[in-house]
């Protein structure tokens, strides 16, 4: 008897550890939009009562809140006020719901990092035409190129009932963010001290995926997304235009990159830009991978699903990016100014990349991701170094586009516990907010557009 346990258990580890290859059948797709929400989450609540069913989230911006199209949004659960405070002092009470990462946190910063616990909001929701676009991709999607490519699916994320870890890292990967979109944000790194100097750019995105036209895999000639960067602050790099293709398949295809500087007034080519390469302006604290806290080619680590579990994650983080609020009031010594960011249970998928025998990173030789079961979304993270001990710890802050409506961790963080500094990318309160109509085709996304932005 104990020999077919053994067995049979080596099977379901195999199970989790392995891509599941292909999509669910047409009887298991029927579960979105039952017990399961049209994105893939389970519709119940928690048996505790402390996490909600799912109703169909924010569809629209609430009446009472004062939302201008093409404003900064304002918070909808402004009245909310928090249930508890997680701080050292009584982190053990909590241990169960804090996620590795925030346990180090707390561990490194015992006199002022804390976590304001809210009650949780199941507020995310997406288009129509996305819910179809995840039910189709449920049935039809495929890992192909021992996993590193996808086909079958578009749109939205494609394993929406995922059978293996790989699949949940592809569904972060390929979440919904729209279709074209342009914004303002700001970027800086912090000395130990605090200090800092931020760089805001004008962000313009189309994600091809995402083409509510598209209706095959095949049609992006393995492009995913197409983004542009117009530096505008501080001087030194005013002026600086980025361009990027980012490819589905890295391992076959890397991404393309352009730079264009005003001082030389030529685009060139930028090679390399993947893995644990150090990012501009990051003093070294994000490497490339880090990105939307996690992207690029998984081909260096083996994942594993460690299951789903509830955990205090940061969402309807409105007041974080609020006009009200200036960059001074938000960056503090260490870590960011906790009071303005809310966090909530909710349950999340845990997945863990462990560094193939072979293959190296600069820094990360494991990793833990959390994913939010509402949107795919991975919006926390412990980054274990070579000895094992955690060398970076990132949050991604989740709010609704109600009036798209959409979630996106449009601002994330990573921070360097050891050196007690930190890089923060998307901070928005004092710039143009995301419009999600703009002006714009794939034609734009080119050497020759970028140069014309530069010389202007």
């Amino acid at each position: 008897m104990r020999f077919v346990f053994a067995a049979v258990w080596a099977i379901v580890q195999m199970m989790l550890v392995q891509p599941a290859m292909a999509g669910v059948s047409e009887q298991e797709a029927q579960r979105l939009g039952a017990d399961l929400t049209p994105y893939g989450a389970e519709k119940a609540g928690n048996a505790a009562g402390t996490i909600p069913a799912w109703d169909g989230g924010l569809t629209a911006a609430p009446a009472g809140i004062g939302y201008t199209p093409g404003g900064h949004h304002p918070d909808p659960f402004a009245a909310d006020k928090p249930l508890y405070t997680v701080n050292a002092a009584n982190k053990a009470q909590y241990d169960a719901v804090l996620s590795d990462g925030h346990k180090e946190m707390l561990a490194a910063f015992p006199e002022t990092y804390q976590m304001n616990v809210y009650p949780t909001r199941r507020s995310c929701a997406y288009p129509k035409h996305v819910y179809d676009a995840v039910k189709r991709n449920a049935v039809s999607a495929e890992m192909t190129h021992e996993g590193h490519n996808i086909t079958g699916a578009v749109i939205a994320p494609p394993f929406p009932i995922p059978q293996s870890a790989r699949e949940i890292v592809w569904n972060h990967e390929l979440n919904y963010r729209g279709f074209k979109t342009v914004r303002g944000s700001a970027g800086l790194a912090t000395s130990k001290g605090g200090g800092f100097t931020p760089e805001t750019s004008i962000d313009r995105n189309m994600y091809i995926w995402s083409d509510p036209a598209l209706t095959s895999t095949e049609a992006l000639d393995n492009r995913v997304y197409l983004y542009m960067r117009e530096t505008n602050s501080p001087p030194t790099v005013a002026g600086t235009v980025f361009l990027l293709h980012y490819t589905l398949d890295q391992v076959t295809e890397d991404r393309h990159t352009w730079n264009y500087r005003p001082g030389e007034r030529k685009v060139k080519r930028v090679t390399g830009l993947q893995y644990d390469t150090p990012t501009n302006g990051s003093d070294g604290i994000r490497t490339v991978d880090n990105f939307q806290l996690w992207n690029g080619g998984g081909d260096r680590y083996d994942w594993e699903l460690l299951g789903k579990e509830e955990k205090l994650v940061p969402y309807n983080t409105y007041r974080l990016a609020s006009p009200d609020l200036q960059y001074k009031d938000i960056i503090r010594a260490g870590h960011l100014n906790t009071e303005p960011i809310r966090y909530e249970l909710h349950r999340v998928w845990v997945v863990e990349g462990k560094l193939k025998a072979g293959k190296a990173h600069s820094i990360v030789h494991r990793r833990k991701f959390y994913f939010d079961e509402d949107t795919w979304i991975l919006n926390t993270t412990a980054l274990y170094g070579p000895d094992d001990t955690i060398a970076r710890v990132q949050e991604g802050f989740i709010t609704n586009y109600y009036e798209q409506p959409l979630c996106l961790a449009g601002t994330d963080v990573i921070y360097d516990v050891k050196g007690k500094v930190y890089h923060i990318l998307g901070l928005r309160n004092q710039e143009q907010e995301i419009n999600f109509n703009p002006d714009f085709d794939r034609d734009f996304f080119t050497t020759e557009s970028m140069r014309r932005i530069g010389m202007r």
